[in-house]
């Protein structure tokens, strides 16, 4: 999947209840050991400017 793909359904996700979980993130990455944490932090960015917070649960 690519990073437009994933930020999409993340927000999509989100958009419901104005947060996604780390779980939830996870569960949408193929590979969530190989990713690069520059870009975790801009979906969390991208997520954070469509008010949507990333939260534990």
């Amino acid at each position: 999947m690519d990073w437009s793909e994933l930020v999409r359904k993340a927000v999509e996700l989100g958009g419901k209840t104005c947060f996604v979980t780390f779980d939830q993130i996870n569960d949408l990455i193929d590979q969530p050991a190989e990713v690069d944490p520059k870009d975790i932090e801009a979906l969390i960015m991208a997520l954070s400017d469509r008010g949507i917070d990333l939260v534990n649960e």
